[in-house]
Formats: structure tokens, sequence, C-alpha cells
């Protein structure tokens, strides 16, 4: 048991030393490795009017799965909408007014859906919520998912949709999380 002792205060020596010679190291790649990397400069996109109006064409895109060998499809409207049969020989339709976005397609049976989103105007980006959710007993238990969207501008001709996922949860003092981005990028078609 002696030995066990002696052995583990002369490792709790070794890690002890090692660290007090390599923390600038150790602090630099722990800051590092928290950054935002590739991040995109977004100051010299243009500011959504209030109210703003235009058509875009979505694609539907085939993903192959490498490991399972399975194939499916997906698209920005398929996602958001929870419909499959969307028509994509015709264009959505984007509205903007004041606090409301408003997105309007055809489905293959030429049905009409609208959806209705409430958000705000953040700088030069509209920002709208599909899913917030939290859950809260105080010390013991938090959770948090959240699913936002960014509508941005790049240009005259362009439109950008950025969605951003975040999964948090904190049971008593340990805590774990993840979250990502992507982006749909989109050609505005002319005014008619």
């Amino acid at each position: 048991m002696k030995t066990i002792i002696e052995n583990f205060d002369s490792f709790q020596k070794c890690i002890g030393n090692s660290l007090k010679r390599n923390w600038p190291f150790l602090f630099v790649f722990c800051i590092a490795s928290c950054t935002v990397h590739n991040q995109i400069n977004r100051e010299n996109f243009k500011n959504i009017p209030k109210n703003f109006s235009g058509k875009f064409y979505d694609q539907l895109d085939t993903v192959h799965v490498q490991y399972d060998n399975k194939i499916f499809t997906r698209s920005f409207m398929k996602h958001i909408s929870n419909v499959d049969n969307i028509n994509y020989s015709k264009p959505i339709q984007i509205d903007i007014e004041n606090k409301e976005l408003f997105l309007s397609f055809e489905d293959t049976r030429a049905k009409r859906y609208v959806l209705k989103f409430y958000g705000k105007h953040y700088k030069n980006k509209f920002v709208f919520h599909t899913n917030y959710e939290t859950v809260s007993f105080p010390i013991v238990f938090v959770t948090k998912s959240m699913t936002k969207y960014s509508i941005y501008l790049p240009s005259e001709k362009e439109i950008v949709f950025e969605e951003h996922n975040v999964n948090e949860g904190m049971l008593l003092l340990f805590g774990a999380g993840n979250s990502h981005k992507s982006d749909n990028k989109f050609k505005l078609l002319p005014n008619e």
C-alpha cells in the first residue's frame, strides 16, 4: 500500500512540474480549440427591408450515406415544412412584413401551402425560430433545444437561409451539448 502512495505522489509531482512548464502552450491550445473557424464576414450584406418580397427555386438534393448504403433526399423547404411532395418546378414566394415571414409554395397536387413565422429584424438580417424549448429545475436539471434561422441578402440577386441548431443539457454540475450550422443559398428571381 505504501508503494502505491509513493508512486502516486511521484506521478502527481511529475504532472505538476510539466503543467508549470507548459501552461502557456496549454492555455493557447484551449483558447484556439474553442474559437469559431471559417467565419464569414456578413458586414457587407444588404439590410433586409421591413417589407420584402421575392421568389426563388428550391432544389431537391440526393444524399448517399457512405456506410449504410442508403440514399435519401433533402431540400430546404422539405426540411422546414415537413411536406414530401413539393413541386420544385414552381418558385417559392417569400414575403417579410414587419415581424412576420410568409413562405408559400405548391405541392405536386397543386395544393398551396403558406408557412407563417414570427421573427424580428436584427442588424442586417431577419431572425425567426422554429423550435425553442427550455426545461428547467434549478440546480438539478436544465435543458435547452433551439432551432434558429437567419435570413441574409448577400446581394440584390441572392438570399441565404442560415440554420443554427443548439442542444444543451445539465444534470447537477455535469453538462453537455452540441450545436451546428448550415447555410442554404438561393438565387432570387428578377421582379416580374
